[in-house]
Protein backbone atom coordinates (compact mmCIF):
# COMPACT_ATOMS: atom_id res chain seq x y z
CA UNK A 1 0.00 0.00 0.00
CA UNK A 2 1.55 3.26 -0.69
CA UNK A 3 2.22 5.95 1.96
CA UNK A 4 -0.55 7.76 0.78
CA UNK A 5 -3.45 5.05 1.18
CA UNK A 6 -1.98 4.63 4.75
CA UNK A 7 -2.14 7.74 5.87
CA UNK A 8 -6.07 8.16 4.46
CA UNK A 9 -6.54 5.03 6.15
CA UNK A 10 -5.48 6.42 9.88
CA UNK A 11 -7.10 9.51 8.90
CA UNK A 12 -10.52 7.53 8.41
CA UNK A 13 -9.91 5.76 11.38
CA UNK A 14 -9.44 9.03 13.49
CA UNK A 15 -13.04 9.71 11.65
CA UNK A 16 -14.52 6.55 12.23
CA UNK A 17 -12.90 7.10 16.47
CA UNK A 18 -15.02 9.88 16.39
CA UNK A 19 -18.22 8.85 14.77
CA UNK A 20 -18.59 5.41 14.78
CA UNK A 21 -18.14 2.55 16.70
CA UNK A 22 -15.26 1.19 18.63
CA UNK A 23 -16.07 -2.26 17.15
CA UNK A 24 -15.85 -0.86 13.44
CA UNK A 25 -12.18 0.61 14.87
CA UNK A 26 -11.12 -2.32 15.75
CA UNK A 27 -12.12 -4.17 12.44
CA UNK A 28 -10.07 -1.43 10.69
CA UNK A 29 -7.04 -2.49 12.40
CA UNK A 30 -7.07 -6.36 12.39
CA UNK A 31 -9.00 -7.31 9.48
CA UNK A 32 -9.21 -4.19 7.61
CA UNK A 33 -6.90 -1.86 5.94
CA UNK A 34 -4.65 -0.81 8.44
CA UNK A 35 -4.11 -4.85 9.10
CA UNK A 36 -1.47 -4.38 6.53
CA UNK A 37 -0.04 -1.06 7.35
CA UNK A 38 3.96 -1.95 7.97
CA UNK A 39 4.47 -0.49 11.26
CA UNK A 40 2.66 -0.85 14.29
CA UNK A 41 -0.83 0.49 15.00
CA UNK A 42 -2.62 -0.46 18.67
CA UNK A 43 -5.84 1.00 20.10
CA UNK A 44 -5.15 1.92 23.41
CA UNK A 45 -7.50 2.85 26.14
CA UNK A 46 -7.61 4.91 29.48
CA UNK A 47 -6.23 1.85 31.42
CA UNK A 48 -3.59 1.48 28.93
CA UNK A 49 -5.24 -1.50 27.90
CA UNK A 50 -4.63 -2.69 23.84
CA UNK A 51 -7.84 -3.30 22.83
CA UNK A 52 -6.87 -3.61 19.11
CA UNK A 53 -3.46 -4.15 17.11
CA UNK A 54 -2.41 -4.97 13.86
CA UNK A 55 0.06 -8.15 13.01
CA UNK A 56 3.11 -5.61 13.17
CA UNK A 57 2.24 -4.02 16.35
CA UNK A 58 2.09 -7.66 18.33
CA UNK A 59 5.82 -7.23 19.60
CA UNK A 60 5.49 -3.11 20.22
CA UNK A 61 1.95 -4.04 22.00
CA UNK A 62 4.10 -6.59 23.89
CA UNK A 63 6.74 -4.46 24.80
CA UNK A 64 4.40 -1.73 25.66
CA UNK A 65 1.69 -4.23 28.27
CA UNK A 66 5.16 -5.28 29.40
CA UNK A 67 6.00 -1.50 31.06
CA UNK A 68 9.48 -1.43 28.71
CA UNK A 69 7.95 1.71 26.78
CA UNK A 70 7.30 4.30 29.80
CA UNK A 71 7.53 6.89 27.32
CA UNK A 72 5.01 5.87 25.01
CA UNK A 73 2.75 4.71 28.44
CA UNK A 74 3.47 8.55 29.39
CA UNK A 75 2.15 9.65 25.92
CA UNK A 76 -1.16 7.44 25.66
CA UNK A 77 -1.74 9.15 29.20
CA UNK A 78 -1.53 12.69 27.68
CA UNK A 79 -3.35 11.88 24.58
CA UNK A 80 -6.23 10.39 26.84
CA UNK A 81 -6.13 13.34 28.78
CA UNK A 82 -7.13 16.10 26.15
CA UNK A 83 -3.49 17.01 25.39
CA UNK A 84 -4.50 16.29 21.79
CA UNK A 85 -1.94 14.45 19.37
CA UNK A 86 1.57 13.60 19.95
CA UNK A 87 4.73 12.31 18.23
CA UNK A 88 7.81 10.08 19.84
CA UNK A 89 11.10 9.01 18.03
CA UNK A 90 11.38 5.22 19.53
CA UNK A 91 14.74 3.50 18.81
CA UNK A 92 15.25 0.06 19.46
CA UNK A 93 19.03 -0.76 20.07
CA UNK A 94 19.00 -4.41 20.21
CA UNK A 95 17.97 -4.27 16.66
CA UNK A 96 19.29 -1.31 15.36
CA UNK A 97 16.11 0.67 14.36
CA UNK A 98 14.28 3.74 15.05
CA UNK A 99 10.22 4.06 14.99
CA UNK A 100 8.56 7.28 14.46
CA UNK A 101 5.34 6.83 16.40
CA UNK A 102 1.86 9.52 16.77
CA UNK A 103 -0.82 8.86 19.32
CA UNK A 104 -3.92 10.25 18.17
CA UNK A 105 -7.16 10.83 20.21
CA UNK A 106 -10.40 8.91 19.06
CA UNK A 107 -13.83 8.40 20.41
CA UNK A 108 -12.72 10.60 23.82
CA UNK A 109 -11.16 8.35 25.98
CA UNK A 110 -9.18 6.35 23.63
CA UNK A 111 -5.79 6.91 21.74
CA UNK A 112 -4.64 5.46 18.60
CA UNK A 113 -0.96 4.70 18.06
CA UNK A 114 0.25 4.67 14.34
CA UNK A 115 3.99 3.79 14.11
CA UNK A 116 6.22 4.18 10.91
CA UNK A 117 10.09 2.28 10.59
CA UNK A 118 12.30 4.91 9.79
CA UNK A 119 15.10 3.59 10.41
CA UNK A 120 16.84 3.59 6.88
CA UNK A 121 16.02 7.50 6.58
CA UNK A 122 17.85 7.97 10.03
CA UNK A 123 20.82 5.66 9.02
CA UNK A 124 21.01 7.48 6.09
CA UNK A 125 20.42 10.75 7.63
CA UNK A 126 23.55 9.69 10.13
CA UNK A 127 25.68 8.42 7.68
CA UNK A 128 24.99 12.15 5.79
CA UNK A 129 25.93 13.64 8.45
CA UNK A 130 29.45 11.24 9.56
CA UNK A 131 30.32 11.15 6.30
CA UNK A 132 30.52 15.04 5.60
CA UNK A 133 32.43 15.23 9.26
CA UNK A 134 34.18 13.19 8.07
CA UNK A 135 34.92 15.12 5.11
CA UNK A 136 35.56 17.96 7.31
CA UNK A 137 38.01 16.69 9.56
CA UNK A 138 40.48 14.87 6.50
CA UNK A 139 40.30 18.18 5.01
CA UNK A 140 41.34 20.12 7.58
CA UNK A 141 44.15 17.65 9.03
CA UNK A 142 45.62 17.51 5.67
CA UNK A 143 48.36 19.10 3.95
CA UNK A 144 45.76 20.41 1.46
CA UNK A 145 43.88 22.64 0.96
CA UNK A 146 40.28 22.46 -0.21
CA UNK A 147 39.21 25.98 -2.32
CA UNK A 148 35.89 26.85 -4.14
CA UNK A 149 36.31 29.83 -6.56
CA UNK A 150 32.76 31.58 -8.05
CA UNK A 151 31.90 32.96 -11.81
CA UNK A 152 34.50 36.21 -11.71
CA UNK A 153 37.31 33.44 -10.42
CA UNK A 154 37.59 35.12 -6.96
CA UNK A 155 37.67 32.68 -4.06
CA UNK A 156 34.60 32.07 -2.52
CA UNK A 157 35.36 29.01 -0.11
CA UNK A 158 38.99 28.03 1.53
CA UNK A 159 39.23 25.09 3.99
CA UNK A 160 39.43 26.44 7.65
CA UNK A 161 43.30 25.85 7.82
CA UNK A 162 43.95 28.37 5.12
CA UNK A 163 46.63 27.30 2.92
CA UNK A 164 50.85 28.47 2.45
CA UNK A 165 50.29 31.18 5.11
CA UNK A 166 47.31 32.97 4.25
CA UNK A 167 44.30 32.64 6.39
CA UNK A 168 40.82 31.80 4.95
CA UNK A 169 39.68 35.45 5.16
CA UNK A 170 42.41 36.51 3.50
CA UNK A 171 41.89 34.42 0.29
CA UNK A 172 38.02 34.85 -0.28
CA UNK A 173 36.83 37.63 -2.21
CA UNK A 174 40.40 38.24 -3.71
CA UNK A 175 41.03 36.75 -7.32
CA UNK A 176 42.73 33.59 -7.56
CA UNK A 177 44.77 34.41 -10.56
CA UNK A 178 46.75 37.18 -9.13
CA UNK A 179 48.40 34.70 -6.68
CA UNK A 180 49.55 32.40 -9.70
CA UNK A 181 53.15 32.82 -11.11
CA UNK A 182 53.51 32.41 -14.49
CA UNK A 183 56.88 33.00 -16.40
CA UNK A 184 56.54 35.53 -18.93
CA UNK A 185 55.20 34.27 -22.20
CA UNK A 186 54.30 30.90 -20.86
CA UNK A 187 50.71 30.09 -20.40
CA UNK A 188 49.48 27.69 -18.35
CA UNK A 189 46.38 26.08 -17.33
CA UNK A 190 44.66 27.53 -14.57
CA UNK A 191 42.94 24.37 -12.29
CA UNK A 192 40.94 27.87 -10.06
CA UNK A 193 38.90 28.57 -13.68
CA UNK A 194 39.67 25.00 -15.52
CA UNK A 195 36.46 24.36 -17.65
CA UNK A 196 36.60 21.07 -17.11
CA UNK A 197 37.80 18.64 -15.06
CA UNK A 198 41.98 18.40 -14.21
CA UNK A 199 44.18 16.35 -12.08
CA UNK A 200 48.15 16.74 -10.76
CA UNK A 201 48.04 20.11 -12.87
CA UNK A 202 51.03 22.12 -11.05
CA UNK A 203 50.76 25.70 -10.76
CA UNK A 204 53.29 28.58 -8.98
CA UNK A 205 51.03 30.19 -6.13
CA UNK A 206 53.01 33.37 -4.49
CA UNK A 207 53.25 32.59 -0.38
CA UNK A 208 51.40 35.01 2.01
CA UNK A 209 55.75 35.41 3.14
CA UNK A 210 56.62 36.56 -0.02
CA UNK A 211 58.07 33.29 -1.51
CA UNK A 212 56.85 30.67 -4.46
CA UNK A 213 55.38 27.28 -3.80
CA UNK A 214 54.63 24.65 -6.56
CA UNK A 215 50.84 23.51 -6.10
CA UNK A 216 49.80 20.37 -7.47
CA UNK A 217 46.05 20.80 -8.00
CA UNK A 218 42.77 18.75 -8.85
CA UNK A 219 39.31 20.43 -9.93
CA UNK A 220 36.36 19.84 -11.39
CA UNK A 221 34.51 22.97 -12.59
CA UNK A 222 30.55 23.80 -11.90
CA UNK A 223 27.47 25.41 -13.30
CA UNK A 224 24.40 26.38 -12.65
CA UNK A 225 20.84 24.68 -13.28
CA UNK A 226 21.16 26.37 -16.31
CA UNK A 227 24.42 25.34 -17.54
CA UNK A 228 26.44 28.31 -17.01
CA UNK A 229 30.20 27.89 -16.05
CA UNK A 230 29.91 29.09 -12.05
CA UNK A 231 33.22 28.58 -10.73
CA UNK A 232 35.51 25.98 -9.60
CA UNK A 233 35.93 23.55 -6.74
CA UNK A 234 39.27 21.84 -5.88
CA UNK A 235 42.30 20.78 -3.65
CA UNK A 236 45.84 21.98 -4.00
CA UNK A 237 49.12 20.33 -2.55
CA UNK A 238 51.87 22.19 -1.47
CA UNK A 239 54.75 19.77 -3.61
CA UNK A 240 57.42 22.19 -2.81
CA UNK A 241 59.75 20.12 -0.70
CA UNK A 242 59.07 17.19 -3.02
CA UNK A 243 60.13 19.45 -5.56
CA UNK A 244 63.37 20.13 -3.47
CA UNK A 245 63.75 16.45 -2.91
CA UNK A 246 63.75 15.42 -6.10
CA UNK A 247 66.02 18.30 -7.53
CA UNK A 248 68.21 17.46 -5.10
CA UNK A 249 68.20 13.63 -5.71
CA UNK A 250 68.77 14.74 -9.49
CA UNK A 251 71.52 16.44 -8.79
CA UNK A 252 73.34 13.92 -6.22
CA UNK A 253 72.40 11.08 -9.02
CA UNK A 254 74.59 13.57 -11.99
CA UNK A 255 77.16 14.15 -9.59
CA UNK A 256 77.88 9.85 -8.82
CA UNK A 257 76.98 9.42 -12.69
CA UNK A 258 80.37 11.94 -13.14
CA UNK A 259 82.31 10.73 -10.20
CA UNK A 260 81.95 7.32 -12.08
CA UNK A 261 82.63 8.59 -15.12
CA UNK A 262 85.43 10.38 -14.60
CA UNK A 263 86.88 7.58 -12.19
CA UNK A 264 85.69 5.21 -15.00
CA UNK A 265 88.27 7.33 -17.33
CA UNK A 266 91.11 7.49 -14.85
CA UNK A 267 91.10 3.75 -13.93
CA UNK A 268 90.68 2.32 -17.80
CA UNK A 269 93.61 4.44 -18.76
CA UNK A 270 96.64 1.76 -18.72
CA UNK A 271 99.30 4.47 -19.85
CA UNK A 272 99.38 6.82 -16.42
CA UNK A 273 101.24 9.41 -18.47
CA UNK A 274 97.42 9.22 -20.35
CA UNK A 275 95.65 9.51 -16.91
CA UNK A 276 95.27 13.09 -16.60
CA UNK A 277 94.72 13.67 -19.90
CA UNK A 278 91.62 11.02 -19.82
CA UNK A 279 90.61 12.81 -16.29
CA UNK A 280 90.93 16.32 -18.09
CA UNK A 281 89.18 15.10 -21.58
CA UNK A 282 86.47 13.97 -18.95
CA UNK A 283 85.99 16.44 -16.86
CA UNK A 284 85.75 19.11 -19.94
CA UNK A 285 82.53 17.08 -21.31
CA UNK A 286 80.85 16.62 -18.47
CA UNK A 287 81.02 20.41 -17.25
CA UNK A 288 80.60 21.68 -21.05
CA UNK A 289 83.77 23.61 -20.40
CA UNK A 290 85.86 25.20 -23.39
CA UNK A 291 89.39 24.18 -21.70
CA UNK A 292 90.67 22.69 -18.66
CA UNK A 293 94.07 22.83 -17.30
CA UNK A 294 95.36 20.52 -14.73
CA UNK A 295 98.48 21.85 -12.25
CA UNK A 296 100.92 20.08 -9.96
CA UNK A 297 103.05 20.81 -7.12
CA UNK A 298 106.84 20.26 -8.25
CA UNK A 299 109.13 21.12 -5.05
CA UNK A 300 110.79 24.57 -5.49
CA UNK A 301 108.76 25.29 -8.66
CA UNK A 302 105.04 25.57 -7.56
CA UNK A 303 102.05 24.92 -9.93
CA UNK A 304 103.66 23.45 -12.90
CA UNK A 305 101.01 22.83 -15.66
CA UNK A 306 100.76 19.22 -16.43
CA UNK A 307 97.51 18.99 -18.55
CA UNK A 308 95.86 21.11 -20.68
CA UNK A 309 92.56 20.67 -22.71
CA UNK A 310 90.63 22.54 -25.33
CA UNK A 311 90.92 26.37 -24.89
CA UNK A 312 93.87 27.40 -22.95
CA UNK A 313 93.26 29.11 -19.29
CA UNK A 314 94.66 32.85 -19.57
CA UNK A 315 97.91 32.81 -17.41
CA UNK A 316 96.65 35.97 -15.88
CA UNK A 317 93.74 34.39 -14.74
CA UNK A 318 95.82 31.51 -13.61
CA UNK A 319 98.17 34.33 -12.02
CA UNK A 320 95.20 35.95 -10.24
CA UNK A 321 93.76 32.60 -9.07
CA UNK A 322 96.63 31.06 -7.95
CA UNK A 323 96.65 32.65 -4.11
CA UNK A 324 93.31 31.62 -3.33
CA UNK A 325 93.72 28.52 -5.04
CA UNK A 326 96.47 27.89 -2.27
CA UNK A 327 94.95 29.95 0.76
CA UNK A 328 91.47 28.00 0.58
CA UNK A 329 90.08 24.50 0.25
CA UNK A 330 86.80 25.86 -1.33
CA UNK A 331 86.05 26.39 -5.38
CA UNK A 332 87.28 29.90 -6.50
CA UNK A 333 85.43 31.17 -9.33
CA UNK A 334 86.93 34.49 -11.32
CA UNK A 335 84.73 36.25 -13.75
CA UNK A 336 86.02 38.67 -16.09
CA UNK A 337 85.42 40.13 -19.50
CA UNK A 338 86.82 37.28 -21.81
CA UNK A 339 85.53 34.65 -19.81
CA UNK A 340 84.50 32.84 -16.46
CA UNK A 341 86.83 30.64 -14.57
CA UNK A 342 86.50 27.86 -12.17
CA UNK A 343 89.32 26.58 -9.72
CA UNK A 344 89.56 23.71 -7.38
CA UNK A 345 92.36 23.13 -5.01
CA UNK A 346 93.82 19.05 -5.27
CA UNK A 347 94.99 17.13 -2.63
CA UNK A 348 95.66 13.64 -1.08
CA UNK A 349 95.69 12.93 2.73
CA UNK A 350 94.62 16.22 3.02
CA UNK A 351 98.22 17.52 1.28
CA UNK A 352 97.65 20.26 -1.72
CA UNK A 353 98.95 18.55 -4.44
CA UNK A 354 97.96 20.48 -7.63
CA UNK A 355 94.93 22.20 -9.04
CA UNK A 356 92.38 22.33 -11.60
CA UNK A 357 91.44 25.34 -13.67
CA UNK A 358 87.97 25.19 -15.72
CA UNK A 359 87.71 28.03 -18.32
CA UNK A 360 84.27 29.01 -20.04
CA UNK A 361 84.87 31.61 -22.30
CA UNK A 362 82.44 34.41 -23.96
CA UNK A 363 81.00 37.54 -22.31
CA UNK A 364 78.71 36.65 -19.45
CA UNK A 365 80.14 33.30 -18.81
CA UNK A 366 79.88 31.84 -15.99
CA UNK A 367 79.49 28.49 -13.75
CA UNK A 368 76.33 28.11 -11.50
CA UNK A 369 76.06 26.36 -8.26
CA UNK A 370 75.20 23.00 -9.68
CA UNK A 371 78.16 22.94 -12.03
CA UNK A 372 80.95 23.91 -8.45
CA UNK A 373 79.13 21.66 -6.84
CA UNK A 374 79.85 19.23 -9.21
CA UNK A 375 83.67 19.54 -9.62
CA UNK A 376 84.03 19.80 -6.02
CA UNK A 377 82.58 15.91 -5.79
CA UNK A 378 85.01 14.91 -8.40
CA UNK A 379 88.38 17.11 -7.03
CA UNK A 380 89.33 13.99 -4.66
CA UNK A 381 89.52 12.02 -7.24
CA UNK A 382 91.83 14.18 -9.49
CA UNK A 383 93.86 14.65 -6.53
CA UNK A 384 94.34 10.74 -6.39
CA UNK A 385 95.15 11.00 -10.13
CA UNK A 386 97.69 13.57 -9.66
CA UNK A 387 99.00 11.09 -6.61
CA UNK A 388 98.76 8.03 -8.66
CA UNK A 389 100.64 9.51 -11.54
CA UNK A 390 103.84 11.17 -9.55
CA UNK A 391 103.87 7.91 -7.98
CA UNK A 392 104.26 6.35 -11.20
CA UNK A 393 106.84 8.71 -12.06
CA UNK A 394 108.55 8.18 -8.81
CA UNK A 395 108.67 4.43 -9.66
CA UNK A 396 110.24 4.87 -13.05
CA UNK A 397 112.68 7.23 -11.83
CA UNK A 398 113.68 4.84 -9.52
CA UNK A 399 114.07 1.79 -11.81
CA UNK A 400 115.80 4.19 -14.19
CA UNK A 401 118.63 6.09 -12.15
CA UNK A 402 121.15 5.47 -9.93
CA UNK A 403 120.31 5.64 -6.31
CA UNK A 404 123.55 6.92 -5.02
CA UNK A 405 124.13 9.76 -7.73
CA UNK A 406 120.89 10.14 -9.47
CA UNK A 407 122.37 9.61 -12.95
CA UNK A 408 120.83 7.42 -15.31
CA UNK A 409 121.35 3.72 -14.55
CA UNK A 410 122.60 0.77 -17.40
CA UNK A 411 119.22 -0.23 -18.55
CA UNK A 412 117.53 3.54 -19.14
CA UNK A 413 120.81 4.52 -20.79
CA UNK A 414 120.95 1.94 -23.11
CA UNK A 415 117.11 2.25 -24.06
CA UNK A 416 118.03 5.70 -23.86
CA UNK A 417 120.97 5.36 -26.86
CA UNK A 418 118.76 2.84 -28.75
CA UNK A 419 116.27 4.85 -29.16
CA UNK A 420 118.11 8.35 -29.98
CA UNK A 421 119.59 5.66 -32.98
CA UNK A 422 116.00 4.42 -33.83
CA UNK A 423 115.31 8.36 -34.16
CA UNK A 424 114.66 9.18 -37.83
CA UNK A 425 116.79 12.23 -39.16
CA UNK A 426 119.68 12.46 -36.23
CA UNK A 427 122.50 14.15 -36.17
CA UNK A 428 126.17 12.88 -35.32
CA UNK A 429 126.73 11.69 -31.94
CA UNK A 430 129.30 10.32 -29.65
CA UNK A 431 129.59 7.19 -26.94
CA UNK A 432 132.47 7.89 -24.23
CA UNK A 433 132.83 5.65 -21.87
CA UNK A 434 134.43 6.64 -18.55
CA UNK A 435 136.30 5.32 -15.94
CA UNK A 436 137.86 5.67 -12.98
CA UNK A 437 141.53 4.80 -12.20
CA UNK A 438 142.94 3.56 -9.37
CA UNK A 439 139.59 3.45 -7.73
CA UNK A 440 139.54 -0.08 -5.61
CA UNK A 441 142.88 1.68 -4.12
CA UNK A 442 141.00 4.25 -2.44
CA UNK A 443 138.01 1.81 -1.19
CA UNK A 444 141.15 -0.18 0.06
CA UNK A 445 142.81 2.62 2.04
CA UNK A 446 140.30 4.82 2.99
CA UNK A 447 137.02 2.88 3.03
CA UNK A 448 134.06 2.56 1.03
CA UNK A 449 132.07 6.44 2.07
CA UNK A 450 135.29 7.76 1.01
CA UNK A 451 135.15 6.11 -2.42
CA UNK A 452 131.40 6.70 -2.93
CA UNK A 453 131.96 10.69 -1.82
CA UNK A 454 134.41 9.90 -4.97
CA UNK A 455 131.89 8.73 -7.31
CA UNK A 456 129.12 11.10 -6.24
CA UNK A 457 132.17 14.03 -7.39
CA UNK A 458 132.71 12.20 -10.83
CA UNK A 459 128.79 12.19 -11.41
CA UNK A 460 128.68 16.43 -10.79
CA UNK A 461 132.01 16.35 -13.14
CA UNK A 462 130.12 14.59 -16.04
CA UNK A 463 127.07 16.97 -15.46
CA UNK A 464 128.58 19.90 -14.99
CA UNK A 465 130.41 18.70 -18.41
CA UNK A 466 126.61 17.83 -20.17
CA UNK A 467 124.76 20.01 -22.37
CA UNK A 468 121.45 20.01 -23.91
CA UNK A 469 120.50 17.27 -25.30
CA UNK A 470 123.72 14.95 -23.64
CA UNK A 471 122.41 12.44 -21.04
CA UNK A 472 125.25 10.48 -18.09
CA UNK A 473 124.88 7.40 -16.64
CA UNK A 474 126.48 5.16 -14.02
CA UNK A 475 126.69 2.10 -15.68
CA UNK A 476 127.65 0.22 -12.17
CA UNK A 477 130.74 0.26 -9.98
CA UNK A 478 133.26 2.99 -10.86
CA UNK A 479 132.07 3.12 -15.17
CA UNK A 480 130.35 6.15 -16.26
CA UNK A 481 128.80 6.77 -19.79
CA UNK A 482 127.56 9.82 -21.36
CA UNK A 483 126.21 10.50 -24.78
CA UNK A 484 127.23 13.45 -26.34
CA UNK A 485 124.21 14.97 -28.51
CA UNK A 486 125.47 16.36 -31.80
CA UNK A 487 128.93 15.97 -31.46
CA UNK A 488 131.25 14.11 -34.31
CA UNK A 489 134.57 13.75 -34.89
CA UNK A 490 135.72 17.30 -35.18
CA UNK A 491 134.26 18.10 -31.35
CA UNK A 492 135.13 15.31 -29.32
CA UNK A 493 138.30 16.00 -28.68
CA UNK A 494 137.59 19.62 -27.06
CA UNK A 495 134.56 17.16 -24.94
CA UNK A 496 137.04 14.90 -23.51
CA UNK A 497 140.01 17.19 -22.81
CA UNK A 498 137.42 19.10 -20.75
CA UNK A 499 136.26 16.08 -18.45
CA UNK A 500 139.56 15.15 -18.09
CA UNK A 501 140.69 18.95 -17.01
CA UNK A 502 138.53 18.23 -13.83
CA UNK A 503 140.49 15.82 -12.53
CA UNK A 504 142.22 17.64 -10.24
CA UNK A 505 139.00 17.65 -8.45
CA UNK A 506 139.11 13.67 -7.54
CA UNK A 507 142.72 13.63 -6.41
CA UNK A 508 141.72 14.66 -2.83
CA UNK A 509 140.11 11.03 -2.55
CA UNK A 510 143.17 9.20 -4.15
CA UNK A 511 143.90 6.20 -1.96
CA UNK A 512 148.07 7.42 -2.11
CA UNK A 513 149.84 9.93 -3.89
CA UNK A 514 151.51 7.14 -6.01
CA UNK A 515 148.10 5.90 -6.91
CA UNK A 516 146.22 9.16 -7.84
CA UNK A 517 142.39 9.03 -8.99
CA UNK A 518 142.07 9.53 -12.09
CA UNK A 519 139.53 9.22 -15.51
CA UNK A 520 140.51 7.49 -18.92
CA UNK A 521 138.08 8.00 -21.60
CA UNK A 522 137.05 5.50 -24.59
CA UNK A 523 135.25 7.42 -27.33
CA UNK A 524 133.04 6.39 -30.41
CA UNK A 525 131.26 8.36 -32.56
CA UNK A 526 128.75 7.99 -34.86
CA UNK A 527 127.51 9.24 -37.75
CA UNK A 528 123.80 10.08 -39.50
CA UNK A 529 123.26 7.06 -41.77
CA UNK A 530 125.68 4.37 -40.66
CA UNK A 531 123.19 2.07 -39.58
CA UNK A 532 124.94 1.33 -36.45
CA UNK A 533 122.95 -0.82 -33.95
CA UNK A 534 123.53 0.34 -30.12
CA UNK A 535 125.26 -2.99 -29.58
CA UNK A 536 127.98 -2.12 -32.19
CA UNK A 537 128.50 1.32 -30.95
CA UNK A 538 128.89 0.23 -27.54
CA UNK A 539 131.37 -2.03 -28.27
CA UNK A 540 133.85 0.06 -30.19
CA UNK A 541 133.73 2.86 -27.45
CA UNK A 542 134.10 -0.39 -24.85
CA UNK A 543 137.04 -1.42 -27.45
CA UNK A 544 139.41 1.75 -27.43
CA UNK A 545 138.49 1.50 -23.35
CA UNK A 546 140.07 -1.72 -23.13
CA UNK A 547 142.97 -0.33 -24.47
CA UNK A 548 143.20 1.98 -22.57
CA UNK A 549 143.57 0.64 -19.69
CA UNK A 550 145.80 -1.37 -20.59
CA UNK A 551 148.37 1.42 -22.18
CA UNK A 552 148.81 3.69 -19.31
CA UNK A 553 145.08 5.24 -18.43
CA UNK A 554 144.82 8.92 -17.74
CA UNK A 555 143.94 9.72 -21.20
CA UNK A 556 140.92 9.54 -23.89
CA UNK A 557 141.00 7.36 -27.19
CA UNK A 558 138.95 8.37 -30.02
CA UNK A 559 137.85 4.57 -31.89
CA UNK A 560 137.62 4.11 -35.34
CA UNK A 561 134.76 5.14 -37.42
CA UNK A 562 132.36 1.58 -38.31
CA UNK A 563 133.29 -0.39 -40.87
CA UNK A 564 136.74 0.63 -40.91
CA UNK A 565 140.50 1.00 -39.19
CA UNK A 566 141.67 3.86 -39.31
CA UNK A 567 143.29 5.22 -36.68
CA UNK A 568 142.33 6.50 -33.64
CA UNK A 569 142.84 9.81 -32.13
CA UNK A 570 144.14 9.50 -28.92
CA UNK A 571 146.15 12.12 -25.96
CA UNK A 572 147.51 10.77 -22.75
CA UNK A 573 146.35 13.53 -19.82
CA UNK A 574 149.29 14.94 -17.93
CA UNK A 575 149.00 15.34 -14.47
Amino acid sequence: MAPESRLDKVLEATKMGEDGSVADLVHLIEDGPLADHPGPVLLVGTDGGVLARNIPGAPFAHRFLGGELPAVTAMVAAVTAGTGSQSFKISDEDTGSTLDLAAIPVSGHLALLVGRDVSLDHNLRAALVDSRQRYKDLVEISSDFAWETGPTGQFVFVSTAGALGYDPDELVGRPAGQFLVVPEGLEIVSPFDTREPVQGVEVRFRRADGGVSTLEASAAPLFDDKGRWSGARGVCRDMTEARLRDAALTRARSRERLTTYIVRAIRDEIEPDRMLDAAAEALTRALSADGCALYRIVPGAGLDLAVGIGQSVPERVVDDLREAIVDTREPVVAEIEEGAALAHQLSYHQEMNGTVVLWRAGTGAFWDEEEVGLLVEVADQLGIALQQVAAHEHLRTLSSTDAMTGLLNRRAFDEAIGDRLGRHGFGPGTLAYVDLDNFKKVNDTRGHQVGDRALIRVADILKRQATPGDFVARLGGDEFAVWMEGVGIEDAPDRAENILESVRELLPFSGSPEHPLGLSIGMAVVDPGSGETRDELVARADAVMYEIKHGGKGWYRIAAPAGTTASTQERRHSR
